[in-house]
């Protein structure tokens, strides 16, 4: 269902111009009690690893949750009380077809309600790439195992606690400039043997260039890990991090709050990595997402 407000329509199209994202002016406009609530969306792509943003507006403060695919997802209130949003993540194992979202709408008086809405998910076709690394990033001995296994523990506990808020300071940011060397979801095949999906996106760089944080949010992981060498987590809230792997140095401690744009650390080659470059990743509650797929989002 369409809106007829020509002047948002008007705006939507200078938008979609500036940048290639899809604004849907009205997914979905039903009438409660005490006024209309709009549900919107907003999105670079509906296929596999994007991240999309939906939007909540009301005209009385309420409590919302959304229901997609076996996971839920919570509202919280933009800058204005009665605007809301959540955000969340089509996986790479997401079938291609028209999904059904329900809104869980609760008023302060206690009313509840229930909106649903379709999301129609296309595949994607995902690149393959053969790797050449160090025999022990294929061949681990059981001293490797074990420490990959502690980490792999750590990082559970990690994405298992989120901010209840949103901690982001508007529109997120590339963390470092350059060519784009490895896409999200491309197959990867590891000394012809192991065989891998690619979490995140390769931004080659020469040793030692400054990496910033793509938006504010609490460190919730500075350490060397076996995999992706040194390596910094951001927990941006509601179920959100970015990732940022194979640095030469990490400059941020853990449990410290960074703003967007902060230095938090170099480029360099630690970890299963042929070159100097950032592997920078996202990973919105249990799902990771290509990280391109978050900066064309608009955030106030």
């Amino acid at each position: 269902m369409k809106t007829n407000a020509t002047g948002f329509l008007i705006i939507c199209m200078v938008l979609m111009m500036l940048c290639p994202v899809c604004l849907d002016a009205a997914l979905v406009i039903s009438p409660t009690d005490e006024g209309d609530v709009t549900i919107s969306s907003e999105y670079r792509s509906l296929c596999q690893g994007e991240i999309v943003k939906i939007c909540l507006q009301s005209p009385v403060p309420i409590s919302a949750t959304l229901s997609l695919d076996g996971r839920e997802y919570t509202f919280i209130s933009d800058k204005d009380s009665l605007n809301y949003f959540t955000l969340i993540a089509l996986g790479l194992n997401i079938k291609p077809g028209t999904y059904s979202a329900v809104v869980h709408l609760e008023s302060s008086r206690g009313v509840k309600k229930d909106v649903s809405f379709k999301l129609a998910v296309s595949g994607k076709t995902f690149s393959s790439k053969r790797i050449k690394v160090a025999r022990r990033f294929t061949s681990l001995t059981p001293a490797d195992i074990k420490r990959v296994k502690t980490e792999k523990e750590l990082l559970g506990r990690i994405y298992g606690v989120s901010a209840p808020s949103w901690l982001a300071d508007g529109r997120f940011i590339m963390p470092l400039k350059g060519k784009i060397t490895g896409t999200f979801g491309e197959k990867r095949v590891f000394n012809d043997n192991f065989v891998s999906r690619h979490r995140g996106i390769d931004i080659r760089s020469p040793e030692g260039v400054s990496i910033r944080a793509s938006n504010s949010g609490k460190v919730v992981l500075s350490r060397d890990l076996y995999f992706s060498g040194n390596t910094v987590i951001i927990n941006h809230g509601i179920g959100l991090f970015s990732i940022y792997c194979h640095m030469s140095k990490s400059i941020v401690r853990e449990g410290a709050f960074v703003d967007k744009g902060k230095i938090i650390g170099y480029t360099g080659s630690t970890g299963r990595s042929t070159g100097p470059h950032l592997h920078w990743g996202l990973r919105l509650v249990d799902n990771y997402a290509d990280p391109l797929s978050i900066v064309y989002l608009f955030f106030d």
